[in-house]
């Protein structure tokens, strides 16, 4: 027969303590010399995906094991199922957040082999180039890459998500073609997101009117200030 409510709730329970708590034992026992991070809900998403993954292994297992003999038992099943269609979803929910979380971080960028050459030069302290200076001086805290190719608003970063899929998908394929070069005419209102209304920004005269120019594509902010990137003729890219 069936396993009852009352059984069902109770394994049910024992399964999601168990999911929550292997994150908390382990943050117990991290190493006390590393740095704590910064973004603790990503921390404890990835926690939970990776204790959600071996508490799914580990019920799967135990019932393989442990009950091989009782398979076609109801209760059997029902940890089963558990197991295989229950456990999993909340891993691969959290799992894909994570990576989509991880993939604004510059290291990720720098794994692609046509755009390493980008981020050893926005790294480097002698660069002067606009992404360096950004990154030297820290203008944005994190996310460099990201925060500067992502437009506004949910459709913007959809778009962002998206073409980062296309650039994984060129990068394993090797079907980009080099030198590299943007994909679309930059928007430079962009850059009006950090800068527009900054107090360092307003107090120039020349940048009076500025706002407008850019925003109707007359102005550009490296006319001025120089190229973002290194030049298309220094780029290399050949395998």
């Amino acid at each position: 027969m069936f396993p009852t409510r009352k059984q069902l709730g109770a394994i049910v329970r024992r399964a999601v303590v168990a999911l929550l708590a292997c994150p908390v034992l382990a943050a117990q026992v991290a190493d006390p010399e590393q740095p704590l991070r910064k973004d603790y809900a990503m921390e404890w998403a990835s926690r939970v995906s990776l204790s959600g993954v071996v508490g799914a292994i580990a019920l799967i297992a135990y019932v393989l094991v442990s009950r091989r003999r009782n398979l076609e038992a109801p209760q059997t099943q029902w940890l089963l199922f558990i197991g295989i269609c229950v456990m999993p979803l909340p891993v691969m929910l959290l799992g894909s957040a994570v990576g989509l979380e991880q993939a604004k971080d510059v290291s990720f960028c720098q794994e692609c082999h046509v755009m390493r050459q980008f981020v050893e030069d926005m790294k480097d302290p002698g660069s002067k180039l606009l992404a360096a200076v950004h990154f030297r001086n820290r203008y944005m805290q994190r996310s460099h890459c990201y925060i500067c190719h992502t437009d506004y608003g949910l459709f913007g970063t959809m778009e962002a998500k998206l073409a980062g899929v296309g650039h994984i998908w060129r990068e394993a394929t090797g079907s980009y073609s080099v030198p590299v070069r943007i994909a679309h005419p930059y928007r430079f209102m962009i850059c009006l997101d950090c800068h527009a209304q900054s107090a360092k920004f307003e107090h120039r005269p020349e940048h009076e009117g500025l706002v407008a120019k850019i925003a109707s594509g007359r102005a550009r902010c490296t006319s001025c200030h120089g190229l973002s990137h290194i030049p298309r003729e220094k780029r290399g890219g050949a395998r």
